[in-house]
């Protein structure tokens, strides 16, 4: 259990690396946007989704309405479906009430960390709150700092770390493929994002090309598979 648990805090090191410089800088932009450092600290800690939050605070520096920031995240956040749905006969064998509270802390970069990890082993409740809590924390953590410290901090952007989640997105991409059809699926997935993003640029607003991408790329997957 022990080791479970220090293998799922191991494996979040280069998602909370990456978490740290972007939870500074939505610190930053959201008292930039009017929230004071305990909002801030709040919204991280109770949506934790960086690009629903992100997407959050600039609707609320124009100035829109509760009704617009909710359901912008309920469209761009529509991808955790997707994300659970393919881990359930993985955590079968953990009780439905463990898994759904570890669920709470899924993101697109726990997501991928986990798939890579419970393709060789059981899903088991240590790893996945190493792994989950973790990066929760560091997210919660970094947001707070970079609320606090938002007068020192005016530009990540000079500093590089926006390039943090980029490169971690690369690093797990290479690590999950393994076959020639994985990289046709990932190079599909890519395309029809962009694709569907040049025809459709309303589609970047919302994240919605990603959504469509993830299900075109999924569909050829099972096709291939079969």
């Amino acid at each position: 259990m022990r080791d479970q648990l220090i293998t799922g805090i191991r494996q979040a090191v280069p998602v909370m690396l990456a978490y740290i410089p972007l939870g500074l800088a939505f610190g930053v932009l959201a008292v930039e946007a009017g929230l004071s450092v305990a909002e801030t600290t709040l919204m991280s800690a109770l949506v934790f989704t960086g690009a629903g939050q992100y997407i959050a605070i600039g609707i609320i520096a124009a100035g829109g309405s509760m009704l617009t920031i909710i359901m912008a995240n309920l469209l761009v956040n529509l991808r955790y479906f997707l994300f659970s749905t393919s881990l359930v006969p993985q955590l079968k064998v953990l009780p439905t009430g463990a898994a759904s509270a570890l669920m709470l802390g899924l993101t697109d970069e726990t997501y991928a960390v986990a798939a890579v990890h419970l393709k060789e082993n059981p899903a088991t409740i240590p790893y996945l709150a190493g792994l989950n809590v973790s990066s929760y924390l560091s997210w919660v953590g970094s947001s707070f700092l970079g609320a606090s410290l938002g007068s020192i901090i005016t530009s990540t952007e000079q500093l590089g770390l926006n390039f943090a989640l980029p490169a971690m997105y690369t690093i797990l991409l290479v690590l999950v493929i393994s076959e020639r059809k994985h990289l046709l699926v990932a190079g599909a997935a890519a395309l029809a994002c962009l694709v569907v993003a040049y025809l459709f640029p309303a589609t970047l607003g919302n994240l919605s090309n990603i959504i469509i991408a993830s299900l075109a790329a999924a569909t050829l997957g099972v096709i291939i598979r079969l």
